[in-house]
């Protein structure tokens, strides 16, 4: 029997349309959580690994790429306990500084990172399960409009070209200039930061040029993997939508008691 449910769900294969819409329905329902429900949270996690289990996610690399991004909305919030209003649990006076931590703070942070850590889970899941072509593909056949989907390619792949073309100018920079100080640090950013306007602006023509001669018509067109019958990816998702609005009866529920 265990060697059955292995066999099926080797088999079993979600559509990119499903997916998307998976992830979108869930994390529509997670952000609009009020503060505090912790409880909540934990379902919500709970659908967040059985998210990424029928995503097929390569579980050590979601994990590694989640924690990786997490950084930075942790690092972001981690001021909040001290800007919000509410009850003072802590005091801290140092001369001209005052630090206070209060009971609304420690909320509001918890709930965010609570929210942001399951948000990352969540499209992680789908980015490493499904190639960066067969979700613009899917944007697409969801009746996304083919100008907006052109711009996210066009951003997603100018990430790697700034990271390239950043890279060369520092090693440029540093090959070139052997005395450090202020003024000299200034003037690296300020000639980085040129050279990579101006380099842009030529990639971006050359870039359209490029599409243009392939006679790209604003869709992508990928080789979908061997995906189950419309009727069991259209069960499974509709599964995840109603797990998602017993969630969030629940937290109603909760809060009307």
């Amino acid at each position: 029997m265990p060697g059955k449910i292995v066999k099926i769900y080797n088999d079993f294969n979600l559509n990119v349309r499903a997916k998307i819409i998976i992830t979108l329905v869930s994390l529509f329902f997670l952000i609009s959580t009020p503060e505090g429900h912790y409880y909540i949270f934990l379902l919500y996690f709970i659908l967040s690994i059985l998210i990424a289990i029928a995503f097929k996610a390569n579980f050590p690399l979601l994990m590694k790429r989640t924690f990786l991004i997490f950084l930075f909305p942790l690092f972001i919030s981690i001021f909040i306990p001290f800007t919000s209003r509410g009850n003072a649990l802590f005091r801290l006076n140092i001369n001209f500084i005052n630090i206070t931590i209060t009971d609304n703070g420690i909320t509001v942070f918890l709930t965010v990172i609570l929210k942001s850590f399951i948000s990352i889970l969540i499209l992680s899941s789908l980015v490493i399960s499904t190639s960066d072509i067969e979700l613009l593909n899917g944007l697409r056949k969801m009746h996304v409009p083919a100008i907006l989907v052109t711009i996210i390619f066009v951003m997603y792949r100018y990430l790697f070209l700034i990271k390239e073309e950043l890279y060369t100018g520092q090693l440029a920079i540093k090959s070139r200039i052997f005395q450090k100080s202020y003024r000299t640090f200034n003037k690296k950013l300020a000639f980085l930061s040129g050279n990579l306007l101006i380099k842009s602006l030529d990639r971006a023509e050359n870039v359209y040029k490029s599409m243009e001669s392939r006679g790209f018509d604003g869709n992508f067109y990928s080789i979908e993997k061997n995906s189950s019958t419309k009727k069991l990816n259209w069960s499974l998702t509709s599964c995840f939508v109603l797990i998602t609005l017993s969630i969030k009866t629940i937290e109603f529920l909760k809060i009307l008691a």
